[in-house]
């Protein structure tokens, strides 16, 4: 039996679109700045350390603060979460939920990566330039190793949420895990205690893994699910089923609460320059980011359109942007006329973020919005 929550007034959950809409916004911005400039390490080579200036100071700046795409998608893992027990506790049928389910996520999920496949036919007009392997960056890389996409193995094994890493459709990673958890979240809720505590048992079973094991490596997807992942949506489902208690907290009563979130992003920032993603700790502290601002944002019915509006797509603006980055990298190349393989205008990613964002909004129309309808018209039934 679901263990019911006791919220006593009805959840506005267009205040969590906005902080998908941050979420899937900062991950946009970290691959623009990533792929479309030289990076930290071949700056430093072309502006040592001894002749900075204001200037130096503030690009190095910005490259430190774009830099947690990953910490960004622990953000998506606790708000689908809180939401998917939302779904879950009115205890609908397994197959429905499952159904609605894939009408939500799957035709987005295909036109992303038919959208990814079109940008490798982009790179292919310039063989030699961007899939020969003659620039080795990490984006001509993922460029290079683009062309197995179209084998006919590697289109199955996507189309079946088993996405080629090392690609242009890298970041599909965390979908795999999504996938996972909404097939599992069916049984995970039935038990809640239980669930925690096996969730909280195999985290900290991953991490004594990697401290007293260095060499260990984690192969298997659903055994990272289970030691790392899992534990991040078991954070969301924790924190609807606790709404009112979390926010009785006096720390969540907090009138700094504004300086308390930016220590909180900078800390992140320290963290992942420090150690990476090694021992979750950055991404520790991003779930409790993710869990404060759900608190507070639902108490003080804080509404920030814009990112409400992103919010809406976000999910299309995920599969979709890194298509657009690398048709912008073939239209800088191969239009512009750049010199491969660096980009050393630190200011031509801003720009791009715009594109995605605005291409995004058009392939909503396309996919996501029509499975919307469908689900609004199933849920009237």
């Amino acid at each position: 039996m679901t263990q019911q929550p006791l919220h006593k007034q009805k959840i506005n959950f267009a205040i969590l679109d906005s902080l998908r809409g941050l979420a899937s916004l900062y991950v946009v911005i970290a691959h623009c700045r990533g792929n479309l400039w030289i990076g930290g390490e071949k700056y430093l080579q072309q502006h040592p350390f001894s002749t900075w200036n204001i200037e130096n100071w503030l690009v190095m700046l910005s490259m430190s603060l774009t830099k947690l795409s990953g910490e960004a998608v622990i953000f998506f893992f606790v708000l689908s979460g809180f939401s998917i027990a939302h779904s879950l506790n009115a205890q609908p049928k397994v197959g429905l939920f499952l159904l609605k389910r894939f009408i939500r996520l799957y035709p987005p999920y295909v036109l992303g990566f038919l959208l990814a496949l079109f940008s490798v036919l982009l790179l292919k007009t310039n063989y030699d330039l961007y899939l020969s392997g003659q620039y080795e960056t990490r984006t001509f890389d993922l460029f290079k190793n683009s062309v197995l996409l179209f084998q006919p193995q590697v289109i199955v094994n996507t189309l079946l949420y088993q996405p080629l890493m090392g690609t242009v459709i890298t970041p599909y990673w965390s979908l795999v895990y999504e996938v996972i958890f909404y097939v599992g979240a069916i049984f995970f809720v039935r038990k809640l205690k239980w669930y925690y505590v096996v969730s909280i048992v195999l985290f900290v079973t991953g991490i004594l893994l990697e401290i007293t094991m260095p060499q260990f490596r984690i192969n298997s997807i659903l055994l990272k699910f289970a030691l790392q992942y899992n534990f991040y949506f078991m954070v969301g489902i924790y924190t609807y089923h606790n709404l009112e208690r979390l926010t009785k907290l006096k720390i969540m009563n907090n009138r700094y609460w504004v300086i308390t979130l930016l220590f909180m992003y900078i800390l992140m920032v320290g963290l992942q320059s420090l150690l990476g993603e090694r021992f979750n700790v950055s991404f520790l502290v991003a779930a409790v980011s993710c869990v404060s601002m759900i608190i507070i944002f639902l108490k003080k019915n804080i509404r920030i359109s814009a990112l409400e509006k992103i919010g809406q797509y976000s999910y299309t603006l995920y599969v979709v942007h890194f298509s657009v980055i690398t048709a912008i990298v073939w239209f800088l190349y191969s239009v512009i006329k750049l010199t491969p393989p660096d980009i050393n205008n630190f200011f031509l990613w801003i720009p791009a973020v715009f594109v995605c964002v605005g291409v995004s909004y058009a392939m909503y129309f396309l996919a996501e919005l029509p499975a919307k309808k469908l689900l609004s018209r199933l849920r009237k039934r």
